[in-house]
């Protein structure tokens, strides 16, 4: 009777009103009381076991000391108080693969403190001679017949108080505890398809499940609903590998490089692929490109590469002596001292007209490494062309072609450092699996603080767009200083009502939205237009492939002029020695891009003493934000703030600010210096790069998953020869199956996308 009315209470939900809770623990008390009244059961015996105690007392050995039982409230030893677990429970759910939640039990298994206590046996853990423990005794799924002196009433109405403290008003004047949220759950493991994958990988070695089908239906949910990404991001990222094994190289490519954008877009993913049950890593990324990359390609040894400058040649090529080079040289050698030995720039500008000077305007680092260093670094260079050609630098400092490319060679040997241009670069397969111990990437993307710490933890140093200032090439700083020179010779004044947008016309320089606001008909404030009467912007950039775009911005120019309150002038592309004499005859530089990093026309413009009119997308120094106007880039606003610039320059707001501080900050010197010191520290510091799997280094890289997959990973086998002959997406079909759409890698916390970037 007792044990109907104590089930009936354990199940009263915690909704119920107070009241009748009260009522019912009123009912349960009287209920104790009369237990308490009843006499003591006897003594069970059987044959070669001692008299057990009541319920309660512990047993009491000949010549020990008689324990008293705890006090009514006190829990009994090896009893663990509520809220708190014993060794040898489980822990909360979310904590590992297949636990349990605190107070439910595994199927099969009878709850905590109700273990059976037939007739005949003794307490639970203490098996008779000869006999097994209980609770193997009983079939797999079944708990023990309870009775009801077992687990007391009391301590049964104290549990029930605590768990009902946490109701609003507690019960019997008790403050309510507040209910702590359920953990979420954990979709590796919650969501089958996940499931699913991670028992494949582990039976990989026996052959008896698909893993490239497993991985197929991951994709397929995946392309289906994104968000799946954000469940499992580590689950997402092994199904792309694996399901690149079942493809052909130009789909491999594509699924593979959707999983390395996942993986270092994600903040955080690589310490927890590192440090949880998922095998997989960019390591095996690197490995998968690599057995592809290496077929039909010839190895290259850096010692059997020679270059040697030819004055044929270079009278050819138009090709200035190399005077320049060696003279720099020798002002300025050794005076960064370095620990690595090779370098290779990758995906960097080079003129190879020019090979002794840095004559494009873009980055001039590869120079200026042997010009602060000496002969003993190796310079290398892999040129912005498909083939990737290969040049490198001579004794004398002159870049020079060494007749390879990395589209038909490899580097068999590893070198020290690799410094990528460009993120959607450093994406290529070709710099995927570049031997290099170290790696740095200047990426022209905004990549936040987390993603950045993320690259670090995959052995990858980047510097910020943001971080440095970029001084012009000696050659165009010398045709700049001249334009101004023979300016202030030739007139009075120092600007022209002259605005300059100095960039290629493509969607993401934002040349279209930018004229867009400077419209009159339909303008948020037309005042503003009318106070920008009378200016002329220089659209100064050829359509830079986009003909759709550079249309509409021809149109928009159009539109602008028929009202004739201001003129705009396409230019197209110009000369150097034009493009000087704009800078020096402007009153700003105009930047209105969607996303840029850095643009070196802004310091071009501060050399010409233009200040600047820019968003806050092109992602400048702070060190250089006073010498200009960088504004959100709303298109509403674009004709109110412009002329607001446009008034502080005329009046001189920024006169003379901008040439001083381009004289004193914009050196070659001390700004290459700084970048070669940050290339150095990350070379000595860094995290290094592991090389791509060997062989049957892939059965310890990758925790013994089986020789099948060592031989996929060293490039044995024939492709899926090696795990069953598996062909097409997951073996559903003969040969391979319709490829994904192209799309954003990722899943709904991608930080940056597959477009290509800025070019310098």
């Amino acid at each position: 009777m007792a044990r109907r009315w104590l089930l009936l209470l354990l199940l009263l939900r915690c909704d119920a009103q107070e009241s009748d809770l009260l009522a019912e623990v009123a009912r349960l008390k009287a209920e104790v009381e009369r237990l308490k009244a009843q006499p003591a059961p006897p003594l069970n015996f059987g044959y070669g076991q001692a008299a057990q105690p009541p319920y309660g007392q512990p047993s009491q050995a000949m010549g020990q000391a008689y324990v008293p039982p705890p006090a009514y409230g006190q829990q009994a030893f090896s009893q663990q108080a509520f809220g708190q677990q014993g060794y040898g429970q489980q822990q909360a759910f979310g904590q590992a693969y297949g636990q349990q939640a605190y107070g439910q039990q595994a199927y099969g298994q009878p709850a905590y403190g109700q273990q059976g206590h037939h007739q005949g046996y003794q307490a639970f853990g203490q098996p008779p001679f000869g006999q097994m423990p209980q609770a193997y005794q009983q079939p797999y799924g079944q708990a023990f017949p309870q009775s009801d002196v077992q687990q007391s009433a009391t301590q049964q109405l104290e549990a029930l108080r605590q768990s009902l403290g946490g109701m609003p008003g507690g019960l019997g004047g008790r403050a309510a505890s507040p209910a702590s949220p359920a953990p979420p759950a954990d979709g590796c493991t919650s969501n089958p398809l996940f499931a699913k994958l991670h028992s494949t990988l582990q039976k990989l070695a026996l052959l008896e499940q698909d893993p490239v089908e497993a991985s197929f239906q991951i994709h397929e949910a995946w392309e289906e609903n994104p968000a799946i990404f954000d469940e499992c991001p580590a689950g997402v990222v092994t199904a792309l590998v694996y399901l690149s094994i079942a493809q052909d190289r130009d789909w491999k490519y594509r699924l593979l490089h959707r999983a390395t954008y996942m993986l270092y877009s994600t903040p955080g993913l690589q310490m927890r692929m590192a440090s949880g049950r998922w095998p997989m890593s960019d390591r095996l990324i690197r490995t998968m490109y690599h057995n592809s990359e290496v077929m039909n390609k010839l190895p290259l040894k850096l010692a059997e590469v020679e270059v040697h400058g030819s004055t044929a040649a270079s009278q050819q090529l138009g090709v200035i002596n190399s005077d320049e080079a060696m003279e720099l040289s020798m002002r300025h050698k050794d005076t960064v001292a370095v620990h690595f030995k090779t370098v290779l720039f990758y995906h960097f500008y080079h003129q190879e007209r020019s090979p002794c000077a840095c004559r494009t305007r873009s980055w001039c680092l590869p120079f200026w490494t042997r010009f602060l260093t000496n002969s003993s670094v190796d310079v290398w260079l892999a040129a912005r062309d498909e083939q990737k050609t290969l040049f490198r630098m001579d004794r004398s400092g002159c870049l020079r072609n060494t007749g390879h490319s990395l589209s038909s060679n490899f580097f068999a040997e590893p070198i020290d450092l690799m410094f990528v241009f460009e993120i959607n670069a450093f994406m290529h397969p070709i710099a995927r699996v570049m031997p290099a111990k170290r790696v740095l990437l200047y990426p022209t993307y905004d990549l936040s603080d987390d993603q950045i710490s993320n690259f670090e933890d995959l052995g990858v140093s980047v510097l910020p767009d943001d971080a440095i200032l970029k001084p012009p090439n000696p050659a165009f700083r010398k045709i700049l200083e001249e334009a101004v020179a023979m300016r202030q010779a030739r007139l009075q004044r120092p600007k022209d009502r002259l605005l300059l947008l100095p960039a290629d016309i493509r969607p993401i320089k934002g040349q279209l939205d930018f004229l867009a606001g400077l419209v009159f008909e339909g303008a948020r404030r037309p005042s503003a237009v009318q106070r920008l009467r009378g200016l002329t912007l220089v659209v100064a950039g050829g359509c830079d492939g986009n003909q759709t775009y550079c249309a509409e911005v021809v149109a928009m120019t159009q539109k602008i002029n028929a009202e004739k309150l201001l003129n705009v002038v396409v230019a197209d592309q110009l000369k150097d020695d034009e493009l000087a004499q704009l800078f020096t005859a402007s009153l700003g530089v105009v930047l209105h891009p969607v996303i840029d990093c850095n643009p070196r026309v802004v310091y071009e413009g501060l050399l010409t003493d233009t200040p600047f009119f820019v968003t806050e997308s092109a992602r400048l120094p702070a060190a250089v934000q006073h010498l200009g106007h960088v504004t959100d880039g709303d298109p509403g606003m674009v004709a109110e703030r412009l002329a607001d610039f446009v008034d502080l320059s005329e009046a001189g707001g920024f006169t003379g600010r901008a040439r001083d501080f381009a004289q004193k900050h914009l050196n070659e010197v001390d700004n290459y210096r700084k970048v070669l010191e940050w290339m150095d520290n990350k070379y000595i510091s860094g995290k290094v790069s592991e090389p791509t799997i060997r062989g049957e280094e892939a059965l310890d890289g990758l925790g013994g998953l089986g020789g099948n997959l060592a031989s996929i990973l060293s490039g044995a086998g024939g492709g899926l020869g090696g795990i069953g002959g598996l062909a097409g997406l997951g073996g559903l079909g003969g040969g391979v199956a319709s490829p994904p759409p192209q799309r954003a890698a990722g899943g709904g916390n991608m930080g940056f996308n597959m477009r290509e970037p800025v070019r310098r």
